[in-house]
């Protein structure tokens, strides 16, 4: 089994090293191949160290799809393992764990838990607790009545694909500013594979929003979602993005008030920016163009 870690970086000096190693102390060799946006710190040279693949692309080259097909370019590898630069395996193991549910054929992705780094608040650790919950599951077209759009949810920080059919597909589609791997996800299962999000795989990864990285990103998504019509067409009648966020809204502030209740306030603030910047995005095409001009500064701005 020849598996090839892909990871996009920029500015990574600070933590790179961290994986990498972790990377090279793995059970099973596997290669690895940094993609770097031109960074301006030290990031190619760990990299070089640690004798790994490397490729340096322009910056504003960089797209969250295209810059991830560069693994197409590598035919030899049976599993493509896409994980971004702030993602650390928890254990030597990674690869066996998250590689397992391929036994089955129709299994095309195998995407890891996510476990929150010892910073992280209480509010991404619900966030964490929620989207990659201790029990494994194995998602196809059935399960589109009980998950809605659950159903297509993946990880673009740790995720392994079947390398074949990730060719035969033309890898993620080519443009898509975020959620490559929800639009990927979607694609497969409706064409009767199957996604399975792999609980004993498992990696440290979290985040330290700012109002304005909430407001950007959940921006993105709204934008994916209106320019990704077919994932919508999938979920009529069933539940969507923007009430399935109301929903998850809700039950952070339940768990808040159970666990920590001076992060009410912040909570609420951070749900009313991504339910303005969401819909802002999804009706982002309505904008005159100087507005659209403003937000596109921002573009691919988060790896």
């Amino acid at each position: 089994m020849r598996v090839l870690i892909i990871v996009p970086t920029l500015n990574a000096a600070d933590i790179i090293d961290a994986q990498l190693s972790k990377f090279s102390h793995l059970n099973r060799k596997v290669d690895v191949l940094i993609i770097d946006s031109s960074s301006e710190d030290e990031t190619i040279d760990i990299v070089k160290i640690y004798g790994y693949k490397y490729r340096v692309i322009k910056r504003d080259e960089f797209n969250h799809a295209s810059t991830r097909n560069i693994a197409l370019e590598y035919k030899d590898y049976d599993f493509y393992l896409f994980m971004t630069q702030d993602a650390l395996p928890c254990d030597d193991t990674l690869i066996e764990d998250i590689s397992k549910p391929f036994e089955e054929d129709d299994v095309v992705v195998s995407y890891a838990r996510h476990i929150p780094y010892r910073g992280a608040d209480k509010i991404e650790r619900f966030a964490r607790a929620k989207n990659y919950p201790k029990e494994s599951m194995i998602k196809s077209k059935d399960s589109l009545f009980k998950l809605g759009v659950k159903t297509f949810f993946s990880s673009n920080s740790c995720a392994m694909y079947r390398a074949s059919y990730f060719r035969e597909l033309g890898g993620f589609k080519d443009g898509v500013i975020m959620n490559e791997d929800m639009e990927f996800a979607s694609r497969a299962i409706m064409s009767g594979k199957k996604v399975y999000y792999n609980a004993n795989a498992r990696v440290y990864h979290s985040h330290i929003f700012r109002t304005r990285d909430i407001f950007m990103r959940y921006f993105d998504i709204g934008v994916f979602f209106r320019t990704n019509g077919a994932i919508s067409d999938y979920l009529k009648e069933l539940e969507g993005a923007e009430s399935m966020g109301i929903k998850q809204a809700k039950e952070e502030l339940y768990y808040l008030w159970n666990k920590q209740k001076d992060l009410i306030p912040k909570s609420i603030w951070f749900s009313l920016n991504k339910y303005i910047a969401f819909k802002f995005g999804y009706h982002y095409s309505k904008f005159p163009k100087f507005v659209r001009k403003f937000f596109s500064l921002h573009k691919n701005w988060h790896r």
